[in-house]
């Protein structure tokens, strides 16, 4: 093999390796988007969550029971939430409605922890359904 074979045969694989170098990186800069875009989902997730835990969070600072994972007998519930199914024009557009006939949008205001945690169940179900809303 002469001087020149070798040397043609050292820039193609330098040239073959910076072609997947340059890949590798592609894929690298790929995984850093995905993952950035995973964190954001994640932060709107936990900011959509915020009034739901300050909602708890209020109700145990008034210590009244709550009923969760506790051992009392529970209360009579003081709001109620119905769900219902919504359906559009078309056969796989089907939606949901939730509402309380005992809540309004003031209600964020209210002494009572019901009232609180309710709304901003309420309000969660919404901001949740807008996310995972199938685009057009």
């Amino acid at each position: 093999m002469t001087d020149a074979e070798t040397l043609d045969r050292v820039i193609r694989i330098a040239e073959r390796s910076a072609k997947k170098a340059a890949l590798w990186e592609e894929i690298a800069e790929q995984r850093e988007k995905e993952l950035a875009t995973l964190r954001a989902q994640r932060d709107e997730l936990w900011e959509q969550l915020t009034p739901l835990k300050d909602a708890v969070l209020f109700a145990r600072s008034q210590r009244r029971p709550m009923g969760i994972g506790q051992d009392f007998p529970r209360a009579p519930a003081c709001v109620s939430i119905q769900i219902g199914a919504e359906y559009g024009r078309e056969r796989d557009n089907a939606g949901f409605w939730i509402e309380s006939d005992e809540l309004a949008t003031t209600d964020s205001d209210s002494p009572s922890p019901c009232r609180h945690i309710a709304l901003a169940l309420i309000r969660l179900a919404y901001d949740v359904a807008e996310k995972v809303k199938p685009k057009k």
